[in-house]
């Protein structure tokens, strides 16, 4: 907080927490949440679209009444920035992208309509087309209609897209961009791909959760991090996955 980090990365590291259990009341959590308010527009976004769903989302985990209104307007804000055709892009003059209209879903499905679920929905499907396809597009396209309780529209693309995301865990049991790409396996990919997973637990096998939480294990560092070359990405997804996957491994619960 002293270090001047940008809003965007404290709320990426803080909502993440919060999804793996982290109890909100606590003095951090209250000073990044002022700092929210403190930054906050007067049209109810924050910078831009990627920022605004942290900041949103973030402000979503409290009770308190003094952000309530900061949390409406930012759900406001975001909701006129959703682009005619279903999804969200970085900006409402960008293309709607899997990656931000997946994790607006699935932090704040109040945001969520049978459009938007079917635009992601479709372009997932477009992009299961393609050669190579992306784990990260995927996991959360998977992350967001799992929450919203959609019902995929063409019955055969849920059970593909979950066996195709399995099948792309590398040979050292974690996630790159896809099978075999040339950085391997990374925190992130691995994280968000588990995560994915994870919204399908009678589907997936035990065996390739605990395969990747094994590779994160190894690969955490002394500092309780993950060396990626965006910190709070890398080990905010690699920390979420561990809490969700061992609950998941522990109780059968995802």
């Amino acid at each position: 907080m002293k270090k001047g980090i940008e809003l965007e990365r404290i709320c990426r590291v803080a909502v993440l927490l919060r999804q793996s259990g982290v109890n909100a009341n606590n003095s951090i959590f209250k000073k990044i949440a002022r700092r929210c308010l403190a930054k906050q527009k007067n049209d109810g976004g924050w910078i831009g679209v990627e920022d605004s769903i942290l900041c949103v989302a973030f402000l979503r985990e409290f009770e308190e009444y003094e952000y309530k209104n900061a949390f409406k307007s930012g759900l406001n804000w975001l909701e006129k920035q959703k682009l005619k055709e279903g999804g969200w892009g970085k900006t409402k003059r960008d293309a709607g992208r899997i990656p931000i209209t997946g994790i607006l879903l699935y932090l704040l499905p109040e945001l969520s309509n049978i459009d938007s679920c079917r635009w992601l929905e479709n372009e997932w499907k477009k992009e299961f087309g393609l050669h190579p396809r992306l784990t990260y597009k995927g996991a959360f396209t998977l992350m967001a209609l799992k929450r919203n309780n959609h019902q995929f529209i063409d019955n055969d693309l849920l059970d593909n897209s979950l066996n195709w995301l399995i099948c792309q865990q590398n040979e050292d049991r974690g996630f790159g961009p896809w099978k075999g790409h040339s950085m391997g396996s990374d925190p992130w990919c691995t994280g968000v791909s588990i995560i994915g997973l994870l919204q399908y637990p009678s589907k997936v096998p035990e065996r390739a959760v605990s395969n990747g939480l094994e590779w994160l294990k190894e690969k955490q560092l002394p500092n309780g991090l993950w060396p990626y070359h965006y910190i709070e990405e890398g080990s905010g997804w690699a920390l979420y996955a561990l809490a969700r996957g061992y609950s998941f491994l522990e109780r059968g619960e995802s």
